[in-house]
């Protein structure tokens, strides 16, 4: 080499130590996170809407939208009337009790979060619901957004 009649390589500094733990440390804790924010661990926004066998609505006695937010279990998009997104797979409301009723044997005591387009009419949306209470979901929780500021023009 190059450095060896000067002995040049005696004043070079060591390699760098491996940093290949650092490195995997560093992407367990970013996994970490992201299934931490994005999991059930997020409170869901919305009013409860209890189907466990009582005919009244039990909402939220709170100011705010978010002291009546339970964990959500699992959350069930409804697009558009028949087009129901749940567990990864894309059903129609007739399709959909089955894999419910599937889901609430499994995890009794579930809360379901439904997304709701504002193209669902509010009939299919109950009928969700008895077909959660048919189900055996403890109670179903509509998801709603903050009002948008309105801005006064003079």
């Amino acid at each position: 080499m190059i450095t060896r009649p000067l002995d040049l390589g005696a004043s070079l500094s060591p390699p760098p130590r491996d940093l290949d733990f650092v490195a995997w440390v560093n992407v367990g804790v970013i996994v970490l996170f992201f299934s931490l924010l994005g999991s059930r661990f997020v409170l869901a926004p919305g009013p409860v809407i209890d189907v466990s066998g009582e005919n009244t609505i039990d909402l939220p006695h709170s100011a705010t939208m978010a002291d009546g937010s339970n964990a959500a279990a699992v959350v069930v998009s409804y697009r558009r009337d028949n087009v129901i997104l749940f567990e990864g797979g894309m059903y129609t409301l007739a399709e959909l009790k089955k894999h419910l009723t599937g889901y609430a044997v499994d995890h009794p005591g579930a809360v379901m979060l439904v997304r709701a387009d504002r193209q669902v009419t509010l009939q299919d949306f109950l009928a969700l619901c008895d077909m959660a209470k048919a189900a055996g979901f403890a109670s179903v929780q509509p998801a709603t957004e903050p009002p948008l500021p309105t801005t006064e023009s003079k």
